[in-house]
């Protein structure tokens, strides 16, 4: 079915004073796919009924300012509820727990020092005592004469065995090189103990052990252990001991 020719004079027509002319009445035939109701209106586009998908929405102004805004972080987040719809201060039990964290950890403090003290008590600590050649060679055959005996604990073991005589020991083995008045005190570098001398003897006392050499040697008034150490092993070795001269 052919269609009869198309009156274009009123679009390419010259327009009156005061008229608007419709350049596009008469078109609607050369839009292909465009179909016109009885009533000369658009009919309706194909794919237009819900059968078809409909294109995406297009985004808005507000969605994409939504995106760019970062989310919050550090201080400016919102602050977390407690677990369990708890407030800040937590249940009784909770704070019952703080005292008890912190009397575990006074505990563990306590602990530690004591630990450090056995420590301490069980290093070394080596020193050196000066007794005669004499002494010396006795010292060396006690030491040797049984298993196990060390220079440490044949001191230690003489210094307990003559507790309760150390201080009759020390005066009756004081020796004096220079004579005295009543006027003048002694020098004491020319005053000196039986046992006494350049020999090197090495012991090493445990901390503990040092200490109680340490309050003995203030005990007897002086000021170097190998001083009153010395008469001390003397008395007590066996051999030969060291007397005043007559």
């Amino acid at each position: 079915m052919t269609t009869g020719p198309e009156n274009l004079s009123e679009i390419f027509s010259k327009p009156t004073a005061g008229s608007v002319p419709n350049r596009g009445a008469g078109l609607g035939s050369l839009v292909p796919g465009r179909q016109r109701g009885r009533d000369g209106q658009p009919g309706p586009q194909p794919g237009a009924t819900g059968a078809g998908p409909q294109p995406p929405a297009a985004p808005t102004r507000e969605a994409d300012s939504a995106k760019d805004v970062p989310a919050p972080s550090g201080a400016d987040a919102p602050a977390e509820a407690p677990p369990g719809g708890q407030d800040a201060g937590g249940t009784p039990a909770e704070s019952a727990r703080i005292p008890a964290v912190e009397a575990e950890a006074e505990v563990e403090d306590e602990d530690d020092e004591n630990e450090a003290e056995a420590q301490l008590a069980r290093s070394k600590q080596r020193t050196t005592l000066y007794v005669s050649p004499s002494l010396h060679r006795r010292f060396e055959k006690y030491v040797r004469a049984k298993r196990g005996r060390t220079n440490t604990s044949v001191v230690l073991e003489a210094i307990a065995a003559k507790r309760s005589e150390t201080r009759k020991i020390l005066k009756d083995s004081r020796v004096t090189v220079a004579a005295g008045n009543d006027l003048f005190p002694e020098d004491p570098r020319a005053v000196r103990y039986l046992g006494a001398g350049p020999v090197q003897i090495q012991i090493a006392p445990t901390m503990a052990q040092l200490r109680v050499l340490e309050n003995l040697t203030t005990e007897y008034g002086f000021e170097a252990r190998a001083t009153w150490i010395a008469p001390v092993l003397n008395d007590f070795l066996p051999g030969r001991k060291e007397r005043l001269p007559d």
